[in-house]
Order: structure tokens, then sequence, then C-alpha cells
């Protein structure tokens, strides 16, 4: 890997970090967008046995699939509009067999793949390439955290979000009405009730584990 490559990827965090991150983010979109299908983020917490799996799409083609197993986090994307500039090619270098399997698993759509990174327990993050910034700029929520998602999506829904209440769901606080009144009015606990199960976002009363 080369050395702009190791700059580029080495910004993100510490496993658990990016797991809280993808849950944040799933879960304001959750509070946001009661519509499914008009979200961006989302993440399931009980993916396959040991398994979670977070994504992304913007509804213009890009995505991303990031799964967490017990040996760490695999991260793989598509970045619709930089194929059609001619600024990214499909296809994935030569990666070890853990990598493999995940990106052979169909639903991540496998053979739409600009990017691909992972990082193991106890290890550095890795990458089948070399990728400057612009490569993996569908990931800039693990950089830039609660501050890029109320930026973003104060824009994408056209609100006027309240950046303190965004950062108490990144800190993974517990859902409470108030909470919720303050980020979207119109939803309830109850309304969103099976996202916060599949997100395994915490509850009231209980405490966001932060162990690596």
């Amino acid at each position: 890997m080369s050395e702009s490559s190791q700059n580029s990827i080495g910004l993100f965090p510490e496993l658990e970090q990016c797991r809280n991150l993808f849950k944040a983010a799933a879960m304001l979109d959750a509070i946001l967008s009661p519509e499914w299908e008009y979200r961006y983020y989302s993440y399931n917490g009980a993916w396959d046995a040991e398994q979670e799996m977070a994504s992304m799409r913007d509804g213009e083609g890009s995505h991303y699939f990031a799964l967490f197993t017990p040996d760490g986090l695999y991260i793989k994307g598509f970045d619709s509009e930089r194929v059609k500039s001619g600024e990214a090619v499909l296809g994935v270098a030569e990666v070890p067999d853990e990598v493999k399997a995940f990106l052979q698993e169909p639903a991540f759509i496998s053979d739409e793949t600009t990017f691909c990174l992972w990082r193991l327990v106890g290890k550095e993050w890795s990458a089948d390439k070399s990728y400057g910034e612009q490569d993996v700029q569908l990931l800039r929520l693990l950089t830039g955290g609660a501050a890029y998602y109320s930026e973003w999506a104060s824009d994408y829904y056209e609100i006027d979000l309240d950046p303190q209440a965004v950062e108490r769901i990144f800190d993974l606080e517990p859902l409470t009405p108030e909470l919720l009144i303050i980020l979207n009015s119109q939803v309830g606990l109850e309304d969103i009730e099976e996202d916060v199960v599949e997100i395994g976002y915490p509850r009231a009363g209980s405490e966001a584990g932060m162990d690596e």
C-alpha cells in the first residue's frame, strides 16, 4: 500500500468508534425519515450470527456496505459519480481470503466496487490498493462524525437541525421523548421502536458499550 493510501485510510477511527458512528447515523436517519426508502444510512445489529452490518445508499447509485465480524471490520463501496467521471474504476486488487469471502456476499453487490478496505482486530487499516481522500469520500462519516452528519442532514432533509441534539445521538445517549421532539417532533418512541431494536441503539436505562 502506498503512503498516500495509508495517510487516507489511516484517519479512520478504531473499530468500536466506527460501529458507534454507523449506529448513530442510522438512528438519526430513522428519526428524521420514518420512510425507510428515503434514508441514506442503515444498520442491522443482527445481520448474521456474530455479525453486524452498516450500509449507505444515496439513491443515485452510490453505496457502501460495512460488515463487523469477530475478526474485524470489512468495507466495500461503489462511488457511481466517480465512475461516471472516469475518476474511479470497477474492480478489486488482490485481497486476503477473508476479504474475498466478504466480497462474495451477494447482498453486497460485489460487481459494483470502487474501494475496499478492512481493519482486523489488533491490526491497522488496510486496503486493496492506494486510495486518496476523494476515493473514499463516501466514508466521510467516519472522519467527520456528528459535525459532518449535521451539515449533510440539514441540507439533505432541508431542515434546521440542532447540532447539539445530533451530538447527543452520536454519544449514543438513550432516546427520550424530549430528545425526539428536538430532532423531529412528528416522531414518537413507539414509531421508531423497530429501528431501535434493529440498530441495537441503547434504550433508556442502558449504557452504550465502548469496549474495543
